[in-house]
Order: structure tokens, then C-alpha cells, then sequence
């Protein structure tokens, strides 16, 4: 079922609804925009840097955080921590705008903001992101040419 979403991002994960509780970790030495997928970088420190799912999957910046002069771990990081409940609506990037075929795929990341729906082959032991409804609307697609998913984070395994 399509749904129509109250306001439109240009890019990034933003919770639809209430969004969960938020918990913090050191960032890498990077700038993390709020919605960018998060990614422990095997050190210890949250990073962007990530364009796949990975096991490494953390949950979503839950505000912007600019560590890109500093070094690993100078800032920390506000983070939506992954859980299989919270529904998220993200900009689809992709060929061909998004369609009610699309709802009850699992996909994957196109870049660290937004997704793939075209990438269904997950990474074993990654999560992917499961679309539970679309916003291909007038309104939709003008603010972003093939329109929003509206889904959740689930685990996957190839």
C-alpha cells in the first residue's frame, strides 16, 4: 500500500514516526550527516564511510556530526541504534521509479544515504532494509526522481 510521507528529505534514513532512543559512540574521523547509515569501522569508531550492509551495521545518525579535521574518536556520534521496528522512509537511488512491487523486498544500500532497490543480494550476516510501503506521489517524485521507501531494518542472512 502506498503511503504519503509528511515531508520530504533529500537524502538520508528519517524515522517515520516516533523515532527510537538514540545512544552515542566515538566517530571516525569523518563528517556524518543525520540519516547517513552507520558502520563500525573494525576500530571501534562510527563511520559513513560504508556503501553496503554490512555485519559492522550500527543504526543511523541521529544528527549531523563533523569529525573531518579531527582525529577518530575527538567527537561522538548520536546514533538511532539498529532494531527490526522502527520504520524509516528513505530516498530511493536508483534507474526506475520505485513500485508497489518493490513493498516486501529486502534491499540494500546505494550509497551511505539512501538505497538500491534494484541490490536484493545482502551479505551474509547483514542486515537489509525491508520495504514495507512506497511514496511514488507527484510530491514524491518532484523532490526526489524515483520517489521513497518506507521500511525497516531487518536481519538477513544469505
Amino acid at each position: 500500500m502506498s503511503k504519503t510521507l509528511p515531508r520530504y528529505q533529500t537524502n538520508g534514513f528519517i524515522p517515520f514516526g516516533a523515532p527510537p532512543a538514540r545512544r552515542t559512540m566515538p566517530a571516525a574521523a569523518v563528517n556524518i550527516v543525520k540519516g547517513d547509515a552507520l558502520h563500525d569501522n573494525t576500530a571501534g569508531y562510527a563511520t559513513n564511510a560504508t556503501t553496503a550492509f554490512a555485519a559492522t551495521f550500527l543504526g543511523i545518525a541521529a544528527a549531523d556530526c563533523d569529525n573531518s579535521t579531527g582525529n577518530a574518536g575527538d567527537k561522538d556520534v548520536e546514533i538511532y541504534a539498529f532494531d527490526e521496528e522502527t520504520q524509516y522512509s528513505v530516498p530511493v537511488a536508483a534507474n526506475a521509479v520505485i513500485t508497489q512491487t518493490a513493498v516486501g523486498t529486502i534491499v540494500d544500500l546505494e550509497a551511505n544515504d539512501d538505497i538500491d532497490i534494484s541490490d536484493t543480494t545482502i551479505a551474509s550476516g547483514a542486515p537489509g532494509f525491508f520495504i514495507d510501503h512506497i511514496d511514488a506521489s507527484a510530491a514524491a517524485v518532484a523532490a526526489n526522481t524515483y520517489g521513497y521507501a518506507i521500511g525497516h531494518f531487518v536481519s538477513h542472512h544469505a
